[in-house]
């Protein structure tokens, strides 16, 4: 099925930006700020999901106080596209995103484990040794920015948003000040929530075993804390943003002087200072291919100096934040991010 066979009306992307600011109120709460009734909201987005053209997931990605260590990878491959590489890395905990991009690379992926060890041995033990993998280039992420949770489809009038945030219970916006925190008993609901992080208390207390009082209340600290983030998405193809691209980047000033311009762009969605020969990484999605050289020119003009080394344009996107993407662009299940787990060791190449 192709976007033109698929798409989500206007109607659907205003529930979706709805979620994108309360992802988990209730219908009945959601149904006088869009205009509509509690049933009709519940029937749409049970659509939408069915469908694969949109979710709600969480990530909650620390090991106690202690932040995970993520990167994106560059990976150099000889040959073809291979489809058992990409599928052993689609269902990879560690591996969040795998793209298929334009470029030197073949493939650029976005990952996150507990510790640099881990990361280490993930890269020697799985990615070297993967058919037709001649190399890897690792960009540690040193500051987030940004994160696609905070991409917004602005499909709402500033009233509806006000009245949104207003509601009680609403998660806090990721980059908020907080002390994060997971505990090794809060895996169990982060992983449960990866892939539908609208489940009921009740559900969510059955799959940990726990009292839905106590799960109440857990779900309650680590959103509070901004431990989980919520991510509610259109998959890209059947947003109107259907084109990705990442750029690497060089900015001349170390006291980030050139986060608030970039982060405020429309385009963006992904922003983060990374370690190697440039030091921003920044995500886009673009309405068009035509629209790259317009928003290049956007970024230099709003932050002087900055130099923009390389774009890399995703061609595929197999995953996207733990959600796997068929060739369509739909998801079509959720790999729970159990990023705890040592990474499990491939046969190494003869």
């Amino acid at each position: 099925m192709s976007p033109s066979e698929h798409t989500l009306s206007e109607a659907d992307r205003t529930v979706i930006h709805a979620l994108q600011i309360a992802p988990r109120a209730g219908w009945s709460r959601l149904a006088p700020v869009l205009g509509s009734r509690p049933d009709t909201l519940a029937q749409r987005w049970s659509r939408i999901t069915a469908a694969g053209t949109g979710w709600c997931g969480a990530l909650g990605l620390h090991t106690g106080e202690t932040p995970p260590c993520m990167a994106w990878i560059e990976v150099l491959c000889t040959g073809e596209r291979n489809g058992a590489r990409s599928a052993l890395l689609t269902e990879d905990p560690h591996v969040l995103s795998v793209f298929e991009v334009t470029g030197a690379r073949a493939l650029l992926l976005f990952v996150a484990f507990p510790d640099l060890s881990m990361l280490d041995e993930h890269i020697s033990t799985r990615l070297l040794r993967l058919p037709g993998v001649t190399g890897t280039r690792t960009h540690l992420v040193t500051a987030v920015h940004r994160t696609g949770a905070r991409w917004r489809l602005d499909r709402l009038t500033p009233t509806q948003t006000l009245r949104l945030i207003d509601l009680p219970g609403r998660p806090r916006e990721p980059g908020a000040a907080a002390s994060p925190s997971l505990r090794p008993e809060d895996r169990r609901l982060v992983l449960a929530m990866a892939g539908d992080s609208r489940l009921s208390v009740a559900e969510l207390a059955r799959r940990q075993g726990r009292s839905e009082s106590a799960t109440r209340r857990q779900l309650a600290r680590l959103e509070s804390s901004g431990t989980l983030t919520h991510n509610c998405r259109p998959a890209p193809l059947y947003s109107g943003w259907p084109v990705s691209v990442v750029m690497w980047a060089d900015s001349p000033t170390a006291d980030l002087a050139a986060a608030p311009p970039i982060v405020h762009l429309r385009e963006t969605v992904e922003f983060m200072s990374v370690t190697g020969p440039h030091n921003l990484a920044i995500a886009l999605t673009l309405r068009s291919l035509d629209d790259l050289p317009a928003c290049a020119a956007t970024l230099m003009r709003r932050v002087p100096g900055l130099r923009i080394a390389d774009s890399t344009v995703v061609l595929r996107c197999h995953k996207f934040a733990a959600q796997v993407l068929g060739p369509d662009g739909r998801r079509v299940r959720t790999v729970p991010p159990d990023i705890w787990t040592r990474p499990v060791a491939l046969p190494v190449r003869s």
